[in-house]
């Protein structure tokens, strides 16, 4: 069992946590409506408005419509092939799409012709982090500086670029810079913070630097927290659950403030506090392993081994995936358009058997880069196993009007068929992905329960036998295979393959 304390300090400062702020904003006086019907206008007037097809597209951009917003972008470029901003502008749609090699290419199109176009410069660091390339990502972001010396976040990735190589002095003195250039950038006090605490033990110096930052922004829930456990490291505990109590009354959402305010109580020998605030953090955030240990052990010193046990097994399951957790989290709280990521999360939810969440995690990636394919099939998977069935058959559909040849498509959309009772399209659908896999044994099983349903008992033995012959140990299809004698009247071979498959199952 792996210990969640041995793993603390990292979320705050790796390095795609400012994904989101590389790029700026500048304020304007117009709101974004009113300048979307000025660029509409403009292009209606002109079509060939190069400029007026760019700008439309920032707005687009800033509204989170991406689609658009591409769109927008390159039809920029098709009338002006020199429109750097464009170029920048598809390659930051494309990162938040993540298809990071076709953002990559967009950046380079720029930084190879221009060594000042800092925004593709940082736009190539932002790949190359994701991409943990992490020396070229740190040239990106310093061939950046050199046209904008004093753009703090590209100082930030900097220094978190050299603090997931282990090079915590370097990181530290990135770190410093990037608030030398914005003294009110908290972000970067954060992280500095768990640099100086966490990595060089240099905990007092930590909560001096925090108290600055909870100064310069009192409610910023993060500085707050980092505070905390500067305190908790140095055996100041009424100080920092005084931290997270202020954390959570800044941010009621706040699940990290909970769980380390349960960390708190809990070295204060108040175990029902702390509990409470432990229980709170799980229910804010279902997949942080650590709160989840916490409570464990907080159950633990109340005696409660019924209930730490119970919170133990569920700290495995999730722990199991945490390095992906911490991993997807991060890039979210950096970015919440992140496609990808949020793509990824409702993988994790959809293992982890949280089909509402993975469904809404799909959803809000679609809503970002509809033509991934992998996402609507996902999507399917998650309303099917809400019972959704009819928008479970549409995702899918949606899934392979883009990848006709997606096997595993097909073979869930029969699935899904199936479960409605809808026969012959369940039959036409796992037909067809054979059609696109040769030799698919779920497909063939499949079409043995169609067969079965049918009454068609000859041919559901056909299909059971055809995947028995390809993988003996299908527990699934010796079932099917029983039923299916089981309705010719052979019940010494209906017998027998119920016996195949409870010995596969592990049952008596």
């Amino acid at each position: 069992m792996s210990n969640p304390w041995k793993r603390i300090g990292v979320r705050y400062w790796v390095a795609i946590y400012l994904l989101a702020l590389l790029y700026g904003c500048t304020p304007v006086e117009e709101s974004l409506g009113e300048r979307e019907v000025r660029y509409q206008r403009q292009i209606a007037e002109d079509p060939t408005n190069a400029e007026a097809h760019y700008s439309l597209g920032q707005v687009y951009h800033e509204q989170a419509r991406y689609p658009e917003a591409l769109q927008s972008f390159r039809r920029a470029l098709a009338l002006n092939s020199t429109h750097t901003g464009a170029q920048v502008g598809i390659g930051n749609i494309l990162f938040k799409r993540g298809e990071l090699d076709q953002a990559a290419q967009a950046y380079q199109r720029v930084a190879q012709g221009c060594a000042d176009c800092a925004d593709a410069h940082r736009g190539l660091g932002a790949v190359y982090l994701r991409q943990q390339r992490f020396a070229e990502a740190r040239q990106a972001y310093q061939q950046a500086l050199l046209s904008e010396p004093d753009h703090a976040p590209s100082h930030y990735n900097i220094g978190a670029a050299f603090g997931q190589e282990g090079a915590y002095q370097e990181a530290a003195a990135a770190l410093e810079q990037a608030i030398a250039s914005d003294p009110k950038y908290i972000l970067a006090y954060t992280a500095l913070g768990d640099v100086y605490c966490l990595k060089l033990g240099q905990c007092d110096k930590a909560a001096e630097l925090l108290a600055r930052a909870v100064t310069l922004q009192p409610t910023a829930v993060a500085p707050r927290i980092g505070l905390g456990r500067a305190h908790l490291r140095l055996g100041r505990y009424e100080e920092a659950a005084a931290s997270f109590e202020a954390a959570i009354a800044a941010d009621s959402t706040a699940a990290a403030a909970f769980n380390w305010l349960g960390v708190a109580r809990t070295k204060l020998g108040q175990y029902e506090p702390a509990a409470q605030a432990l229980r709170r953090a799980i229910h804010l955030d279902m997949l942080d392993p650590q709160a989840y240990y916490n409570l464990s052990q907080t159950y633990q010193k109340q005696g409660k081994a019924k209930e730490s046990d119970a919170a133990l097994r569920a700290f495995n399951r999730i722990d199991a995936y945490s390095g992906d957790i911490l991993r997807w989290k991060t890039i979210l709280d950096g970015n919440p358009h992140d496609a990808m990521a949020l793509f990824e999360m409702g993988r994790i939810y959809a293992r982890l058997g949280v089909a509402s969440e993975a469904a809404a995690s799909f959803q809000r990636a679609l809503t970002i880069n509809p033509t991934h394919a992998p996402a609507w099939h996902n999507l399917g998977n998650a309303y099917a196993r809400l019972d959704r069935l009819d928008e479970a058959i549409a995702a899918f559909r949606q899934a392979l009007a883009l990848d006709e040849e997606y096997a595993l498509a097909w073979y869930n959309l029969g699935n899904a068929h199936f479960a409605k009772g809808e026969l012959a399209q369940a039959r036409k659908a796992f037909t067809t992905a054979l059609d696109h896999r040769e030799g698919y044994a779920d497909a063939y099983h499949g079409l043995g329960g169609v067969a079965l349903r049918e009454g068609a008992a000859e041919e559901a033995v056909g299909h059971f036998r055809t995947v028995l012959a390809a993988d003996s140990t299908y527990a699934r299809a010796h079932y099917g295979l029983a039923l299916a004698y089981r309705a010719l009247g052979d019940s010494l071979r209906a017998a027998q393959g119920l016996a195949h498959f409870k010995r596969l199952r592990g049952g008596p």
